[in-house]
């Protein structure tokens, strides 16, 4: 059951990021067929899925953060919480300044990661968030990397403001992980 969870988790987003185009979601994969790479993501389709994005990353920082983890995870979260409420105040004030729409509800997929990392305790909740915050970074650089292409000048330079900072996260996930796995 272990070895399915990535599997699992890429499904879930991938059923979440479904209504995002091909092309965009092709990107989000980091493939490079030839019109994925031609293929401008909107800017509303960017900050929906965005905001999906750092939304189920808040929650799931919060939780870590607030619950008995490993000290490596536990850190981390807090500071991804920090982050992500940050990113979020980020984008609702982009979104507003140019009336931009934001998803008014939560994506379910996004609901029934959190829910099924609620029950989760110290060692396995370390693991598993360790885990999401890879596969889900991993998935939001992809999507702010079609941004940085975007025609709209605005989303180009949103994203490509946010991107290193998106790596930054990668690379302190990345160690999160190999500290709690194996």
């Amino acid at each position: 059951m272990i070895a399915q969870r990535p599997l699992i988790f890429a499904l879930t987003i991938g059923v979440a990021l479904s209504g995002a185009s091909p092309a965009a979601w092709a990107q989000a994969q980091g493939t490079s067929s030839a019109p994925a790479q031609t293929r401008a993501i909107e800017p509303q389709e960017f900050l929906r899925l965005a905001y999906s994005s750092a939304t189920l990353q808040g929650q799931a920082a919060k939780l870590a953060a607030n619950r008995e983890t490993r000290p490596e995870v536990r850190n981390f979260a807090a500071a991804a919480a920090d982050f992500r409420l940050g990113l979020l105040q980020r984008i609702e004030a982009f979104a507003k300044e140019r009336s931009l729409p934001l998803p008014s509800v939560k994506e379910f997929e996004h609901q029934v990661i959190i829910e099924n990392l609620e029950p989760l305790d110290y060692l396995a909740l370390s693991r598993r968030y360790a885990e999401i915050q890879l596969q889900a970074l991993g998935q939001e650089i992809g999507i702010y990397r079609a941004a940085a292409r975007s025609p709209s000048a605005e989303i180009k330079a949103f994203a490509e403001q946010v991107l290193p900072e998106l790596q930054r996260q990668q690379e302190g996930a990345q160690r999160m992980y190999e500290a709690v796995t194996p």
